[in-house]
């Protein structure tokens, strides 16, 4: 076969972009098609929502489709373990939590992945403080009494969590521990078998996220008692937090952020990250984020690996105090 000059030419530049195209990827160069947001939680809960509002967002400021993926399961970790091995490109994403990321590697024997090692930290989304609830007719209605009520009924009281090893249950054993009291660990599903236990009186307590409970909360249908982060609701402001209540040095909150396989590009997460903070500091984002209960963070990918950290130094000795395994 015969190669004409302006053949040659030709073979040779695209050689010359595959060559460039094999070094790091540049800003103009990601993404690359759809870029997909793996997140562990089902459809239509909180996290979810928050997810999917974050896809479009992105979708708006960086001109390519975020598409949100649920892998459910294991808490967290079957989604955490496909972003882990998924191509570094900048293509695939985790949408995570406290779990996948900090706690899960003190209540599972082994994981598929390492949280450290396996991701590139992008940045802190979100906050979402627990809410502890009481049945109608529990003979409490503020923290103080909680306490007095339990360390007269030492391990008598019920606390209905969703799950064990969820943020809402180390919240609670935390709370145990903080107020020198011992409590029976109920766990559920989710919010909705949570709320019936407490309408039917099946359990004395719960510890769980807000959303789901603020309109019988304002129905008067059971008890809010406290809040557990360091700002008040917006939906319910009156509700005290826990460090108001007598235990100034308690704060519990679930936590989301959004990471990538590890040596993704540092164009690509540069790129989501700024478009993240922007999100996050404009007045649609800040009222989004209300309606779920939560509040944004924002930050640089160094300030999510310092909150990780953070993260596990504190809740991984109560974890393992506490004795709480993945199963009962």
């Amino acid at each position: 076969m015969t190669i004409t000059r302006r053949r040659a030419q030709s073979l040779l530049a695209g050689f010359g972009a595959m060559t460039v195209s094999s070094g790091p990827v540049r800003a103009q160069d990601w993404p690359a098609g759809p870029v997909t947001m793996v997140c562990p939680y089902p459809a239509g809960g909180p996290n979810d929502l928050l997810a999917r509002l974050l896809a479009k967002a992105l979708t708006e400021a960086i001109g390519a489709p975020f598409l949100v993926e649920n892998r459910v399961g294991a808490a967290g970790n079957i989604a955490a373990g496909l972003v882990a091995k998924a191509r570094p490109d900048g293509q695939t994403l985790l949408f995570t939590s406290t779990g996948p990321t900090a706690n899960n590697k003190f209540l599972y024997p082994s994981l598929s992945f390492d949280p450290v090692k396996d991701f590139s930290s992008i940045v802190l989304i979100a906050k979402s403080p627990v809410l502890f609830t009481a049945r109608a007719d529990a003979p409490f209605s503020t923290i103080a009494e909680w306490i007095a009520y339990a360390k007269q009924n030492p391990g008598k009281l019920t606390i209905g969590t969703a799950g064990y090893g969820t943020v809402a249950h180390i919240a609670s054993e935390f709370f145990q521990v903080s107020a020198g009291i011992s409590m029976i660990n109920v766990p559920f599903p989710g919010s909705t078998p949570i709320i019936s236990a407490l309408l039917g009186g099946q359990i004395d307590l719960a510890s769980d996220l807000i959303p789901a409970h603020v309109p019988l909360l304002k129905d008067h249908r059971y008890k809010a008692i406290a809040i557990t982060g360091s700002r008040h609701s917006l939906a319910l402001p009156d509700l005290p937090t826990v460090a108001e209540s007598g235990l100034p040095t308690f704060e519990a909150t679930a936590w989301s952020a959004l990471m990538a396989p590890a040596g993704a590009p540092a164009a690509a997460i540069a790129r989501i990250n700024s478009a993240v903070n922007g999100w996050l500091a404009g007045a649609e984002g800040k009222a989004q984020l209300g309606n779920l209960e939560m509040s944004g963070e924002g930050g640089t990918p160094a300030d999510l690996d310092a909150f990780i950290a953070a993260e596990i130094a504190k809740w991984g000795p109560i974890i393992q105090s506490a004795g709480i395994k993945a199963q009962p």
